[in-house]
């Protein structure tokens, strides 16, 4: 609990996320709008709610008006004054509902708060009969701007200073004060803008805080799932490094006689029979003493694709060593084996590769062997492929030699 404390209490020590002590906001500008950003569909749902209640009370209390005065001309003026002001926050509603980015833009609320602060100072020469329950209904708008409109804490605190400052005036016009009445009742509005901005600013901070601590659990997952990527990836090469070919990309030695033992366990319980053919490129040396041994590599991708092409995908790939290349093909009888081996020996021939600007014929010789029933060994079935392969390249090469 305490190691939690203290890395919440070191997040926000970071210079992004300083809050201002006076109206909690991030002294960093990006980070503040970010914020802002981020929860403006929440503010904006919370200013519309506050300001359907503003128009709605506005327009409740012309009816005690219309009780008190009748229809003489104070009441008509203060009846437009709320349906002005009930239309003012009607339109901003609207705006902030078809763009909620508005909310968090103080000036537009603010705006409308100085409107509807100005109108209210209508009520006391218009009945000043009431100008002590007025005082009252604005201590409770002042802690109501404060704390359950949502706006800037400094824009809302200066709007209540300036409500404030109306009042007094207000109060005195209707009923001249000493300058005594005058500071107790100033001291006395100051108490609900204590309260509220006290509220407010703790609320504030604590919003803020929350967002804060939220950005940096994201950004170090994102940096965890990152490294985790990183790390995934980084096996799957080194597992790749450990079974491929690294010129190729084909099965190496190990991985390839791994899988011929999976194979042969399989085929021992189906009684399937399994195939292997050995390659071997004709006249290789060649190529390097011509062309070098960078062409002669080119040659090696290149024909381990032709390998991939015209193999099927059930067969198991892979270079023996130098220029030699071991299929294994398993469901595979003999002849289709050989059909199978003569199909790329054909392809290769029939395709020269253009390397470095020159074109290289490429030609392989094949041998072709079905595994014996008693035959448990790869190596056994190599040997006898070799053999074949060698009585093919005797008769001329380019060829296949089932045996």
């Amino acid at each position: 609990m305490n190691q939690s404390l203290h890395e919440h209490q070191q997040v926000l020590t970071q210079p992004r996320w300083q809050l201002g002590r006076l109206f909690g906001e991030f002294v960093d500008v990006d980070s503040e709008q970010a914020y802002l950003r981020t929860n403006q569909l929440l503010v904006s749902r919370q200013l519309q709610r506050a300001l359907l209640v503003w128009a709605s009370l506005l327009l409740l209390f012309a009816i005690p008006d219309l009780v008190a005065l009748g229809p003489v001309i104070e009441f008509y003026l203060l009846l437009a004054m709320r349906i002005g002001v009930s239309l003012l926050l009607v339109v901003l509603f609207i705006a902030v509902r078809k763009q909620p980015l508005l909310a968090t833009q103080g000036r537009w609320i603010s705006l409308a708060m100085l409107v509807g602060i100005s109108g209210f100072m209508l009520v006391y020469p218009l009945r000043p009969e009431i100008a002590a329950w007025s005082v009252v209904v604005t201590v409770i708008m002042l802690m109501s701007l404060l704390i359950f409109i949502p706006n800037r804490l400094m824009l809302s605190v200066g709007l209540a200073f300036y409500m404030v400052f109306c009042t007094l005036l207000a109060v005195h016009w209707v009923h001249p004060k000493q300058p005594a009445e005058l500071v107790s009742i100033f001291v006395f509005l100051l108490l609900p803008i204590a309260t509220g901005w006290a509220a407010a600013l703790r609320t504030q901070l604590l919003q803020r805080q929350q967002f804060a601590l939220l950005v940096e659990a994201r950004e170090v997952n994102a940096l965890l799932r990152r490294e985790v990527e990183e790390r995934s990836r980084l096996q799957e090469a080194l597992i790749l490094q450990a079974s491929t070919d690294p010129l190729t990309g084909l099965n190496n030695r190990r991985e390839y006689e791994a899988l011929f033992e999976h194979e042969l366990q399989r085929i021992r319980r189906s009684g399937k029979p399994l195939s292997l053919c050995l390659l071997d490129l004709d006249h290789f040396k060649r190529v390097n003493d011509t062309w070098g041994h960078s062409a002669g590599d080119e040659v090696l991708r290149r024909v381990a694709q032709v390998c991939r092409d015209n193999f099927r995908s059930i067969d198991i790939l892979g270079r023996l060593g130098g220029e030699e290349f071991v299929v294994v093909l398993p469901d595979t009888p003999l002849k289709a084996a050989g059909l199978i081996a003569l199909r790329f020996v054909e392809a290769l021939a029939a395709a020269p590769m253009e390397i470095a600007g020159q074109s290289i014929q490429i030609t392989a010789t094949a041998g072709v062997v079905e595994r014996q029933a008693d035959e448990d060994d790869l190596e056994s079935l190599i040997q006898r492929a070799d053999k074949a392969m060698y009585e093919g390249k005797q008769a001329g090469r380019n060829r296949v030699v089932v045996a």
